[in-house]
């Protein structure tokens, strides 16, 4: 073991947590504790502090400065070094020495010789025993953790995934080619951590947080570890202020609340990324905080994404957590953790975030084919059983921190992938079980042109009105019941049943409400433009117009409100409630357009 000089002391200690541990098989007088801190206090130039244990189980004096390192404070080593040097200069005259002069050498050995201390490793070895597929099976990590960080051979980390009886299961995160069978691994006593704050945002990350946009280091604030136990229940608060998606049937119907967790779930290209992308697009200017985590996604795929985002000017409030396909599978399950840590620095700031995990079907498929390879049983659909407790330790981090925690909140908007619209899948289930709602979108809405492809009527918020503003709340309460009604009376009407002229107007406004809720994509619309066309179409402002013209209406009434009423457009999104003076400009504005466009 390399002796330390003090300098290098010095750095172990300025280092080191504090206050030190002092593990010692005998009591020591406490004359002894504070000469020992003075002592070390005086070498690391700042104070140091030690507690102490006693076990009379412990062969030497340990002082422990960190996970890594250890300080041995058994002097005998050093007295019997200099013993074995001053015999050996000795030799032949230690036959002629009479035992007061052997007693007067071990004295003046003894008050000569000052005790030197050793900084040692504690950092265990062990023996790779197989690798492949970015998998290693390890051998002698007796005391590693579970998600512990080990490093390889050719400085290549990997994470303790499966702690066995006679070996340990890791992950990879990084290239397998360096690492051979009979090679080393050492444990580095520490957990995963990435670089989080604001010189994240407007950055594009791999899922150890590492740059991967080609603009340079990222200047990080702090590090963070990617798991950690979610907010208590005592340090939350409920619920109340809205995410603005900018999307007319989700603010309207689905409302989505700063620390909710809210499901969006669909089959495979019918918009749930689009939903994402155009929520994320509606924060600019809302000190909203946007991470949108990409998991085993082409890479085409991903510079689509980041290319609409430059485009509508969002990556000046958004991260991007990339974990490719081609990439190893380690990667595309840290994905989530990654980003979710990165936005709970933001909550805890005090600040809100917002995170999208696109999406935790292909997350569920990483985490079965690295159980699979590490041989851990399967249960249902050949996922592990714990794969429930994956996502909802995860999802649970979501939450909005009370007023004493800060008022921070992290919003989590899972995006689950469904086959044939099946939403009894195992993953599927898990996730809707676990959020506050979800957001269905329908395949038959889809191929029709109904874009977004919602489904009403199965799509849910827990959270509720609690989440909207109460403009919206106040305008479109009925939205929901309208639409509902609309589509019962609509079965009756296929069959030729006669309807009255009450029944016929509820129709006609179920009908254009309907139409109303269709939205391109990319485009979502402000407060007051939703709050516009929403009052139109609930007041029955709009029953006259035909059905094929509701979209040409909808545009050229915010246009005509912007060219003519600006004034009551700014007092509508600074206020965001239903006041008598608002009422009576959305009434005037509606009014005054329909002139135009029906002459």
């Amino acid at each position: 073991m390399e002796q330390v000089k003090q300098e290098g002391l010095k750095e172990a200690l300025n280092k080191a947590d504090q206050p030190l541990v002092l593990l010692s098989p005998t009591i020591y007088r406490s004359d002894f504790v504070d000469n020992l801190e003075r002592q070390l206090s005086e070498i690391a130039g700042k104070k140091i502090q030690i507690k102490v244990f006693t076990d009379a189980k412990q062969e030497s004096p340990l002082l422990f400065l960190n996970r890594d390192k250890k300080i041995n404070l058994d002097a005998r080593q050093s007295f019997i070094g200099e013993l074995d040097r001053r015999f050996m200069e000795l030799k032949g005259d230690i036959q002629q020495l009479r035992s007061e002069d052997i007693t007067k050498e071990l004295r003046q050995i003894i008050e000569a010789t000052k005790p030197t201390f050793k900084v040692e490793d504690m950092r265990q070895e062990g023996v790779v025993l197989q690798v492949g597929d970015g998998i290693a099976r390890v051998a002698g990590l007796e005391h590693v953790g579970s998600m512990e960080v080990v490093e390889f051979a050719g400085s290549v980390y990997g994470l303790a995934f499966s702690l066995e009886q006679d070996a340990v299961g890791c992950i990879l995160l990084g290239a397998e080619e360096d690492i051979k069978e009979g090679s080393k691994v050492v444990c580095t006593g520490h957990q995963l951590e990435i670089p989080v704050g604001d010189g994240m945002i407007g950055r594009i990350v791999n899922a150890v947080g590492q740059p991967i946009d080609g603009k340079g280091k990222i200047l990080a604030t702090n590090y963070r570890l990617v798991e950690r136990i979610a907010p208590r229940v005592v340090t939350r608060q409920p619920v109340r202020q809205p995410v603005q998606t900018g999307i007319k049937a989700i603010d309207a119907m689905i409302p989505i609340g700063r620390g909710q967790r809210e499901l969006i779930i669909g089959d495979r290209k019918i918009g749930k990324t689009t939903l994402a992308i155009d929520t994320i697009i509606n924060q600019k200017g809302n000190n909203l905080v946007c991470i949108y985590a990409a998991i085993g996604q082409k890479a085409a795929a991903v510079a689509k994404v980041v290319e609409v985002l430059r485009r509508e000017g969002a990556l000046d409030h958004t991260i991007i957590v990339a974990a490719l396909a081609n990439e190893q599978t380690a990667f595309k399950y840290l994905a989530p953790y990654t980003a979710c840590a990165i936005g709970e620095e933001f909550m805890e700031q005090g600040r809100d975030a917002l995170v999208i995990y696109d999406d935790l079907s292909k997350h569920a498929v990483a985490y079965r084919e690295m159980s699979a390879l590490l041989k851990r049983p399967i249960g249902r659909e050949a996922y592990p059983g714990d794969i429930f407790y994956v996502h909802s330790r995860l999802l649970e981090r979501a939450a909005k921190l009370s007023d004493e925690k800060g008022g921070g909140s992290l919003t989590a908007i899972p995006i689950i992938e469904t086959l044939g619209g099946d939403v009894t899948s195992y993953i599927s289930t898990n996730v809707i079980s676990i959020t506050d709602g979800q957001i269905y979108l329908e395949s038959g809405l889809f191929n029709t042109g109904f874009r977004p492809a919602i489904n009403v009527g199965l799509s849910v918020s827990r959270v509720g009105g609690a989440a909207q503003t109460k403009l919206i709340k106040k305008i479109a309460g009925r939205l929901r019941i309208d639409l509902a009604q609309y589509h019962e009376m609509q079965a009756f009407v296929k069959f030729g049943a006669e309807v009255d002229e009450a029944t016929k107007a509820q129709l006609a406004r179920g009908e254009r409400g309907r139409e109303l809720l269709k939205q391109i994509q990319y485009a979502p619309m402000p407060l007051a433009e939703e709050a516009l066309v929403l009052y139109a179409v609930v007041n029955s402002l709009m029953d006259e117009i035909p059905v094929k013209r509701v979209g040409e209406f909808e545009k050229g009434l915010v246009a005509f409100a912007h060219q003519n009423y600006q004034n009551i457009v700014d007092i509508i999104q600074e206020k965001k409630d239903l006041t008598p003076e608002i009422d009576a400009g959305l009434k005037e504005i509606i009014a005054e357009f329909k002139k135009q466009f029906v002459s």
